[in-house]
C-alpha cells in the first residue's frame, strides 16, 4: 500500500507540472469496478466465472486537435478471478510430485502504464462522447491464491492459502478499448463515465509453469469507471 501511495503522489507531482501547458493537457482521476474473468488458450486452464473487482486511475490526455488525443495515465488494478488449472506441486503426506488440477480463487494486484488514442465527438453544447483505443503494460505486484485441489491417485484432498506471485509474468501486454461520455461543468473542469475491455495478450503463468503443465491463462476484465478532468 505505501508503495502504492507513493507511486500516486510522484505521478500527480508529474501531472501537474504537465497542467503548465494550458490548452493541449487534460489531468483527471477516475474509479470504479470492474467484472473480471480468465480466458485460455489450452484445455489445461478454464474460466470458472466472473468476480468483481475494482480500479483507481490518474488519467493524462495530451490533445493533438481539439477532439484527438493520445491519452496515458496510470491504472491500479485490483482483479478478482477464479479458474481451474494444471499445477505441478507435491502432496504433503507423499514425495512424489504430480501434475494435478487445481481450483484457483485469486485476488491480483497490478499497476498498468496504458497508452492510447482516443477521438471526441460533439453531442450537444456540453455533452461529447469518445471512443479510445490501445495498449496497456502492467507490473504485477501481488498475487494471493485461495487453492482447492485433490490428488487422486493417493485419495488426498487439500486447500490452503498461498502467496502464488511466482507463479505468474512480472510484466504483461494488453489491448483496451473504452467508450464513454463527457459533460463540461465548466471551461476547465469536466466529469465523465465510461465503459473499458482491457484483454492480455501474453499468459499470465510463467514460462517454467506453462511448459511443465500446458496451463494458459489470460486476464480480462470490463470496467465502469467514473472521474472527473480538468
Amino acid at each position: 500500500m505505501r508503495r502504492i501511495l507513493l507511486i500516486i503522489s510522484m505521478v500527480s507531482a508529474v501531472f501537474v507540472g504537465a497542467n503548465a501547458q494550458p490548452g493541449n493537457v487534460r489531468l483527471g482521476i477516475k474509479l470504479g469496478p470492474t467484472i473480471d474473468w480468465a480466458s485460455s488458450g489450452s484445455t489445461a486452464a478454464t474460466n470458472d466465472g466472473i468476480r468483481l473487482g475494482g480500479n483507481l486511475g490518474l488519467v493524462c490526455d495530451y490533445y493533438l486537435t481539439s477532439n484527438v488525443a493520445v491519452s496515458s495515465g496510470v491504472d491500479f488494478n485490483f482483479l478478482r478471478l477464479k479458474y481451474t488449472f494444471v499445477d505441478h506441486r507435491r502432496a504433503e503426506d507423499f514425495l512424489e510430485e504430480s501434475n494435478i488440477s487445481v481450483s484457483r480463487r485469486l485476488k491480483a494486484a497490478n499497476i498498468e502504464i496504458p497508452l492510447k488514442f482516443k477521438v471526441r465527438m460533439d453531442v450537444l453544447d456540453l455533452f461529447k462522447a469518445y471512443a479510445e483505443a490501445g495498449a496497456g503494460l502492467s507490473l504485477n505486484c501481488k498475487d494471493y491464491g485461495k487453492d482447492s485441489y485433490k490428488f487422486y491417485w493417493a485419495s488426498y484432498e487439500g486447500q490452503s492459502y498461498v502467496d502464488c506471485t511466482n507463479q505468474y509474468r512480472p510484466l504483461q501486454l494488453s489491448m483496451i478499448f473504452g467508450l464513454g461520455a463527457e459533460y463540461e461543468i465548466n471551461r476547465n473542469l469536466s466529469i465523465f463515465a465510461q465503459l473499458t475491455f482491457d484483454h492480455a495478450f501474453s499468459n499470465a503463468f510463467v514460462n517454467a509453469l506453462e511448459k511443465q503443465t500446458g496451463s494458459i491463462l489470460r486476464n480480462n476484465y470490463i470496467g465502469i469507471e467514473i472521474g472527473v478532468m480538468h
